[in-house]
């Protein structure tokens, strides 16, 4: 793309969620002309604190991680003393047993039963796989052994991604199998020395009043006057290899210069005008993403757990995790009182998408009995909330396929993509951050950027 050094672009980004407001922010800090639209009635996409009563929450279990030393330094600019040090572990529910959760193997020598355990160990010691595979399931059995993966790995990825875990890529892990170190669990399991990998503390950062406040500093740095809500994109008219509109809620059109997308890709292909060419639109068709149901119960109780969250693989439970916010921030309930936000992954076209709330409720409630026991007369407050494309489904070849997609939007000079769901990249919110600094400073140098 060709941008005039001299002069400053004026650059349209599509979606107010964390990824375009990162753009936002260091285009502001940068001095150059821009507007934020966003389909909905407030910034933030699926990174946003909401408030049931007197309770906060946040629409997923969201973290600020300390891995990128300039970013964390922004965003302690940002929030001053209202962002702080937390640390509280997370857990997962297996065999009526809490285990740390990413996976720690002295934690579970100490918890499973010892007949698993040597199965475990007889595993790993008659054969010892290097994980090198195509899929997730075949990953997890080469390189832990059938009956760990089993027990924790495919069972959740099968819940979580809604697809058996053969057809999934080997990136769903996200890297939370690095503390999984067999010769470390053989170890302690053999000779009693056990040492606990450092990245599993369970130590993070966070905003005093959730992770929305990220957002709305962010948005207050700005300006409100740059950023347009109720502002659908319903069409990207294409011509000469550029972007020459875009169409805001069906009727309103808009001339652009410099597109920044941070739409869904599945969206945005079936969004252009004229069409793209029917491979474009297959290749979309299969893309997916999960969504997530959320049903957050007020209870009158000073805590549930003493996690950060739990998870559950079991198929007993409908829901995949379990997250209690005043456990990242004590004024996120008030005294004498916490919330507990269960996610309910799933596809669009499953039936608790589209299920009642009453139904929806019925369906947490009697799972969570299981787990533990919660007297009815404990709910003060009860919400179900609905989010699209929350998490992109990582098959076996959706990297060609991604690649195949990008590179076809890349053929318009003037779009750059950034994001979660534009890029289908599993990222956090200090890569969001990275990736809006890299692609400003890119724009301000003429350059091509897609990340």
């Amino acid at each position: 793309m060709s941008i005039d050094k001299g002069k400053t672009p004026e650059i349209q980004i599509l979606g107010g969620g964390p990824a375009g407001l990162a753009v936002g922010y260091y285009a502001q800090k940068r001095g150059l002309d821009f507007t934020i639209f966003e389909a909905g009635e407030e910034a933030g996409g699926n990174c946003r604190t909401l408030r049931q009563g007197d309770f906060l929450f946040d629409t997923g279990a969201h973290r600020v991680h300390d891995k990128d030393p300039e970013i964390t330094r922004e965003i302690k600019d940002l929030l001053g003393d209202d962002l702080h040090e937390v640390s509280a572990p997370s857990e997962i529910y297996s065999g009526g047993e809490l285990h740390r959760f990413p996976l720690e193997l002295g934690n579970l020598a100490s918890r499973l039963e010892w007949k698993i355990l040597l199965r475990i160990a007889g595993e790993n010691m008659r054969w010892r796989g290097s994980g090198a595979a195509d899929n997730f399931g075949a990953f997890a059995v080469g390189k832990y052994g059938p009956t760990l993966a089993n027990l924790f790995l495919l069972n959740y990825s099968r819940k979580l991604w809604g697809l058996d875990p053969y057809v999934l890529s080997t990136e769903v892990s996200g890297g939370r199998l690095k503390g999984l170190d067999m010769a470390n669990f053989l170890r302690g399991l053999l000779m009693g020395q056990q040492k606990r990998p450092d990245h599993l503390d369970g130590s993070f950062l966070y905003p005093k009043y959730g992770i929305g406040m990220v957002v709305d500093r962010l948005c207050a740095a700005i300006g409100p006057e740059r950023i347009r809500t109720n502002c659908r994109v319903s069409r990207l008219v294409q011509g000469a290899g550029r972007i020459e509109r875009v169409v805001l809620n069906d009727d309103m059109e808009l001339g652009v210069s410099t597109v920044v997308n941070t739409l869904p890709l599945t969206l945005s292909a079936k969004i252009l005008d004229p069409p793209p060419p029917p491979e474009v639109l297959t290749a979309a068709d299969a893309v997916k993403y999960r969504h997530l149901v959320l049903c957050v119960f007020g209870l009158d109780r000073p805590s549930f757990s003493p996690n950060a969250s739990l998870y559950f693989p079991e198929s007993e439970f409908p829901f995949t995790r379990i997250y209690e916010p005043k456990n990242r921030s004590p004024d996120m309930a008030p005294a004498g009182q916490t919330a507990i936000v269960v996610e309910w992954p799933c596809f669009d076209n499953d039936d608790v998408w589209s299920m009642p709330v009453a139904e929806v409720r019925r369906a947490v409630w009697e799972a969570l009995q299981k787990f533990q026991v919660i007297a009815e007369r404990e709910v003060v407050s009860f919400g179900a909330f609905k989010l699209p494309f929350a998490y992109p489904v990582l098959e076996v070849g959706f990297a060609d396929r991604i690649k195949y997609l990008v590179d076809y939007f890349c053929k318009f000079e003037n779009m750059h993509l950034t994001g979660r769901s534009s890029l289908f990249r599993y990222v956090h919110m200090h890569d969001l951050l990275r990736a809006g600094s890299d692609l400003v400073r890119d724009l301000l140098a003429g350059q091509r950027r897609v990340d």
